[in-house]
């Protein structure tokens, strides 16, 4: 898988931020990828609708792509609005030459998702001739569809049809996009393995502005990265859906929300800040309410637990010194405090406290015993411990991992520690010293 790939976005501009280029570099970024752009018409629009547009020259089409081509190979491409007929051909002509070896995205955009026409007459002809035997995914919505087709594509029967029949016009792939179906969209994927139903549902009752925009470009990204098409389309839908949920209102209609409002980063991060609870739930993409003592997903009810996290905290003692270790790494780096560390996913407490004795000390084999648990908060987060008095090891002790540093140290004379938590088991073993002498 590539890392980062970086993707030629040919298409119109949007002032309003919400489609063309601007949906394209957000949801592209979104996704990984680094978005390179190429011009090939000027809108006026906003969350609305378009009111004009102009195209830019093959020409400058040209230029523009050989430049990007000239900087590296791009690792895929993707086309939106296009305009005119040069600028199909403009287009086609670059791939052929250069880019014929990397996937490509075909978004055959004809008119606006508000209605307004975004092409001259007849451009679906060449776009069919030039464009679609190059692609390795076109992504038509229903009006596109029956454009390319010369059908009527308004229900899930017809959908099928014509993508498959659009695929058989030399795409490798054809993803039919259903959100102008009556009822609950839904969006079929024709490969050579055959049909691929991904059924939806309405998140918002009007239309979003630049949907098509974002899930083409999503789709090149994760191709380009080395997905499969089934694996893209899902990934970029489930994408879709969160900037769907996450959308907001201007005068005139909907944006996108293409990435989550995180809000100023808080200048201190503490347990508190490092539970800032997410906008979207993770299950559906709806918005979480802030809600005591839990957020709730609006949508769906999922309940946002911030539960503590779990950590284990190991004492050794020898000759009435206890081991104690130097922090190597943040928080509390270059601070005295007690070996041990965070439970892993599928842990118990007990194995937790053997992994985490031989990654900060080397010892081995040693029996446990809890003597009990207590809670504390630091940069991670709330923290629930569980506290091992370990016995019976075997080894030299040797600072590892996290560690810097291990010291057998009187308990007597241990001063403050890194955490709050590890002063208290101290002082509680010195109350059991004392009760002890006592005796």
């Amino acid at each position: 898988m590539k890392t980062r790939p970086v993707i030629l976005l040919a298409g119109g501009t949007d002032p309003s931020g919400g489609a063309g280029l601007a949906a394209d570099i957000k949801s592209c970024s979104a996704m990984g990828g680094h978005g390179c752009i190429c011009v090939t018409a000027i809108t006026v629009q906003n969350s609305g609708g378009v009111q004009s547009w102009q195209p830019v020259s093959p020409e400058m089409i040209t230029h523009q792509m050989e430049t990007t081509c000239d900087d590296g190979l791009p690792d895929g491409v993707k086309t939106g609005m296009l305009g005119s007929i040069g600028a199909v051909e403009a287009v086609a002509d670059v791939i052929t030459r250069r880019l014929s070896s990397v996937p490509f995205v075909l978004d055959p955009v004809l008119v606006a998702g508000s209605g307004h026409g975004l092409a001259v007459k007849s451009l679906e002809t060449s776009i069919r001739k030039h464009l679609i035997p190059l692609a390795a995914l076109v992504t038509p919505n229903l009006d596109e569809a029956e454009a390319l087709t010369g059908k009527t594509v308004r229900d899930k029967t017809a959908m099928e049809k014509a993508a498959v029949e659009i695929r058989s016009m030399g795409a490798e792939n054809v993803l039919l996009k259903g959100g102008h179906l009556k009822g609950e969209p839904a969006d079929v994927l024709a490969t050579e393995k055959g049909i691929t139903w991904f059924p939806g549902s309405r998140i918002v009752t009007g239309k979003v502005h630049g949907t098509g925009c974002t899930l083409a470009s999503s789709c090149a990204t994760l191709l380009a990265a080395g997905y499969s098409p089934e694996e893209a389309v899902g990934k970029a839908l489930s994408y879709l859906k969160g900037a769907i949920s996450g959308s907001f209102n201007r005068r005139l209609g909907l944006l996108l929300g293409h990435f989550p409002a995180m809000g100023p980063v808080p200048d201190n991060t503490d347990g508190t800040a490092f539970y800032r609870t997410p906008r979207f739930c993770p299950a559906c993409g709806g918005e979480l309410i802030i809600a005591e003592p839990h957020p709730v997903c609006a949508r769906c009810g999922l309940v946002f637990y911030r539960n503590p996290l779990p950590a284990v905290i190991l004492v050794l003692e020898k000759d009435e010194k206890v081991l104690l270790a130097r922090r190597a790494a943040a928080p509390a780096r270059g601070q005295l405090g007690l070996p041990g560390g965070f439970v892993d996913l599928g842990e118990n407490p007990i194995i937790a406290a053997a992994r985490e004795l031989k990654e900060e000390t080397t010892l081995t084999g040693a029996s446990f015993e809890l003597i009990g648990a207590d809670a504390d908060h630091t940069d991670y987060g709330s923290v629930v411990l569980y506290i091992y008095k370990v016995k019976n090891w075997h080894g030299t002790p040797t600072a590892m991992d996290d560690v810097s540093e291990l010291v057998w140290t009187e308990i007597d004379s241990v001063r403050k520690l890194a955490f709050p938590a590890h002063d208290r088991v101290i002082s509680r073993l010195r109350k059991e010293r004392s009760s002890n002498g006592d005796c």
